[in-house]
């Protein structure tokens, strides 16, 4: 005890507690701001998730450029493969690649499908007008379809969009009597051109076999450029 002890030695063995009491409440504090900015960065995550890419779930403690680089990657692959297939210029394949990805993961389609749609619609072409007012790369009737799409369809990324709903909305439709998915797609795209009550017309079909072997090549020209 204390008691026993000089009292230099009581005055070292009392500052040697008050170092240790010292740098425990300092490893404390350290502890406390580490989990302050854990924190903080969590909440910056959240809220930084308005940027367009937003369908990326970001995670604690992943950083926030991981999602967008493998979206960019993803994003890129596409790219090239349609300048592969239709000698699209990079930066607007870059611009295509990423509104038909993202069409595809909202509409539960296969970007392909949809790239195959617009090249055989449009070419590609971002304000590509027909006689009969179809309009944009998707070639959609804004008096037909604004009211069920809405947005703003002369944008060529809210027209691709409104093109994949549209199609996600026929194979719907379809597969409830098509004995197959291949015919409930070949139903939808018959419809996407002529109209679902045109499909099976016998005045139409020379008009949906012509569309449908259209999709086909360009599909092919994709396959052939992975």
């Amino acid at each position: 005890m204390l008691v026993n002890l000089s009292k230099s030695r009581q005055r070292q063995l009392a500052r040697s507690r008050r170092r240790r009491l010292s740098q425990s409440v300092d490893g404390t504090a350290r502890r406390g701001v580490v989990v302050a900015l854990v924190l903080c960065a969590s909440v910056i995550a959240t809220l930084a998730r308005g940027d367009g890419e937003a369908r990326h779930v970001i995670r604690l403690a992943v950083p926030s450029v991981a999602a967008k680089a493998h979206w960019d990657h993803e994003r890129g692959l596409f790219a090239a493969k349609l300048t592969r297939a239709y000698a699209l210029p990079e930066r607007a394949a870059d611009e295509f690649a990423g509104w038909i990805l993202e069409a595809g993961a909202r509409h539960g389609l296969a970007p392909e499908l949809i790239a195959s749609l617009v090249a055989v619609e449009s070419s590609f072409r971002k304000h590509a007008r027909s006689v009969i007012g179809a309009a944009g790369p998707a070639q959609v009737r804004k008096e037909l379809w604004q009211g069920f799409c809405g947005g703003v369809l002369d944008e060529p990324e809210q027209n691709i969009y409104c093109g994949a709903q549209i199609l996600a909305h026929y194979l719907s439709t379809c597969a409830r009597h098509a004995v197959s998915a291949k015919a409930a797609e070949a139903c939808a795209l018959s419809s996407y051109n002529v109209g679902y009550g045109n499909r099976d017309n016998e005045y139409f079909l020379p008009a949906a076999a012509r569309y449908l072997a259209k999709i086909d090549r360009q599909r092919g020209r994709l396959e052939r450029a992975s």
